[in-house]
């Protein structure tokens, strides 16, 4: 994934959690029509935010990953450190 491609996730969901900011400083809804539109319109909001979430902690790990990779080679030298299980 690009970083420009990450960044623009990031904006998306700034600006989905803006929204949400908004939507609990209006006024509250006064029929259950209102309440019920409300609540689907906010669970939309929520549920893309966690969507992005989600698909930005799995390109964080992946690159946290590579990350460790290069640095356990820089390391050990060369080759791969192989971590040994702690029992």
């Amino acid at each position: 994934m690009t970083k420009e491609f990450v960044r623009e996730l990031l904006l998306r969901q700034l600006g989905l959690k803006h929204k949400l900011k908004v939507h609990d400083s209006v006024k509250p809804p006064e029929t259950h029509e209102e309440i019920a539109a409300n609540q689907l319109a906010r669970w939309e909001l929520e549920d893309e935010i966690h969507a992005i979430d989600a698909i930005l902690t799995e390109t964080r790990k992946k690159k946290v990953d590579e990350k460790r990779k290069l640095v356990e080679k820089d390391l050990s030298g060369g080759t791969l450190v192989k971590k040994k299980k702690v029992k």
